[in-house]
């Protein structure tokens, strides 16, 4: 990493001269392309369109659901203050998942001395019954001890045409683990409620903890809306391992049951699958969707294709020390044969983005040699291109030759050599890293890492998706790698390489 290090280090400081005049450069008359590289600010303000959040506040905890023709991802609202009333439920939606209409705030906070002052997340479904659109939520009481209830238990509020909402209240649907022996009262939340066609039965899904370790309690009835005809059965799953396995997401797909859950402690999103909801159920070699910029993802299906929706969080700069909430973000999920997950870029999304710009290089460094429509780079290298003013898609394919080459994409590649983002491909180790790299120090600590699953021919079909400080990168058809770089929006970026034998960048493209 050194020797990358030190070629940016030049690449900087050359093009300190090279774009000298800070007037933007008209290659061809068509389009004004700006080669300068002064390093810029842009502002979080306002909302994401693609990577979805709201002109005021962030998205937390999505509770994606699908019906007649639209995804609606209801998600718990962060304003960042308001204690003791957190995290009201709003809504979104969309057809396609390449941009959202506001559907109004569905699940307000409750009074301070009513269980749901605070709300978690839950599940929707629709009543087989009634027909009615069920959302099963978590009700926060701060007064617990004071008022001798429960801190958590789960609540019902439905409606009749995904306007309008009206809670149960606690007397009409109140359902707790108070009482059951062996499990932790108090940590009874995250309900995601699913129809189990084999049964005949509702399955509810909740949160808690046992002796065991980390359980997801397993209530059952045939009456959905009837709190007294909820059953507790055998728990679905412990993992003594861990001490919670947060906004758990049950389904069916082909022959395959699958868990999904989100882990507090690695800030990752697992999954395991079964051939029955009693299981065994396994874990495949790599049970992590995406990395530590992903979590609380849950699903949807429209039938034919399901999705994975999470947040991407803001960092300790946006007034957020728990890094909790940020962007919406969502992935096409591809379920294999042998029973494991892929994940893609959504088409809603891919095809979004319609007008081609030059791809005008701002300058190379090191062994970099333009063939065509490609860049080869060997050794220790760079090549890199105009500032990425808009949301945007960046497509190129990637063509490695050694056995431990090191490559990928830099952002934020301005004037300040003291933090540059870069994204490395390492066949060695066989992970995509995420560093934020200081080049006057000679220090890359890594943020976050995914497993990269390396094809015979070393070959990397990559797309980006970059909105404001939100970037997602998908390689493969295979791959979700979600990051927050906050200085990637209206600067430079790069592609480099830091060991390789020989590295073909080709077909790269970025669209508007």
């Amino acid at each position: 990493m050194k020797k990358f290090i030190y070629v940016l280090f030049m690449f900087a400081t050359f093009n300190l001269w090279a774009c000298s005049d800070s007037e933007p450069s008209n290659d061809g008359g068509e389009e004004v392309v700006d080669k300068t590289t002064d390093c810029q600010s842009a502002s979080e303000k306002g909302a994401y369109t693609t990577w979805y959040k709201p002109a005021n506040g962030w998205v937390g905890d999505p509770i994606p659901y699908y019906d007649d023709g639209k995804f609606y991802i209801f998600y718990l609202q962060d304003w960042r203050s308001g204690y003791p009333f957190l995290h009201p439920w709003h809504m979104v939606y969309s057809t396609d998942l390449s941009s959202f209409t506001f559907g109004g705030e569905t699940i307000p906070c409750g009074k301070e001395e009513e269980q749901d002052v605070a709300l978690g997340t839950g599940g929707v479904i629709k009543d087989r019954t009634t027909g009615e659109y069920c959302a099963f939520y978590t009700g926060h009481q701060w007064k617990w001890q004071e008022m001798g209830v429960p801190t958590q238990a789960i609540l019902l509020t439905t409606s009749r045409d995904m306007k309008t909402w009206t809670k149960k209240g606690e007397h009409n649907f109140y359902l707790s683990l108070r009482g059951q022996s062996g499990y932790v009262e108090n940590d009874c939340r995250d309900p995601h409620v699913f129809y189990d066609e084999e049964d005949g039965l509702y399955k509810m899904v909740v949160t808690t903890h046992t002796n065991a370790g980390a359980t997801l309690a397993l209530f059952t009835s045939k009456e959905l809306q009837n709190a007294k005809a909820w059953t507790l059965q055998e728990p679905l799953y412990t993992d003594p391992a861990i001490w919670v396995m947060e906004c758990a997401d049950v389904f069916k797909e082909g022959e395959y049951w699958y868990l999904t859950y989100s882990n507090v402690a690695d800030r990752k999103v697992h999954y395991r699958y079964a051939k029955s909801l009693k299981g065994p159920w396994i874990k495949p070699a790599n049970d992590i969707f995406d990395g530590i910029a992903f979590y609380a993802g849950k699903t949807m299906s429209n039938g034919k294709e399901r999705y994975l929706a999470g947040w991407c969080p803001t960092r300790i700069g946006d007034g957020d020390p728990d890094q909790w909430g940020g962007s919406l973000v969502c992935h096409h999920m591809l379920f294999n044969a042998d029973g494991t997950i892929d994940l893609k870029l959504p088409d809603g999304i891919d095809k979004k983005f319609t007008t081609l710009k030059k791809t005008v290089l701002i300058d190379k460094s090191g062994k970099a040699v333009k063939k065509e429509n490609s860049y080869v780079l060997s050794d220790v290298a760079s090549v890199s291109f105009p500032r990425l003013d808009k949301t945007c898609k960046i497509e190129a394919t990637v063509k490695a030759t050694g056995d431990e080459d090191v490559f990928g994409f830099a952002f934020g590649a301005c004037d300040d050599k003291t933090e540059v983002y870069s994204i490395r491909f390492d066949l060695k180790s066989k992970k995509m890293i995420m560093s934020k790299d200081d080049l006057t120090r000679g220090t890359t600590p890594a943020q976050t890492d995914v497993t990269l699953a390396v094809p015979a021919d070393k070959q990397f079909k990559v797309k980006i998706v970059a909105e404001k400080s939100v970037c997602v990168m998908y390689v493969n058809d295979k791959i979700a790698f979600s990051n927050r770089i906050d200085k990637m929006p209206k600067n430079p970026w790069a592609i480099f390489t830091d060991k390789g034998t020989e590295i073909s960048f080709s077909d790269i493209k970025v669209y508007e």
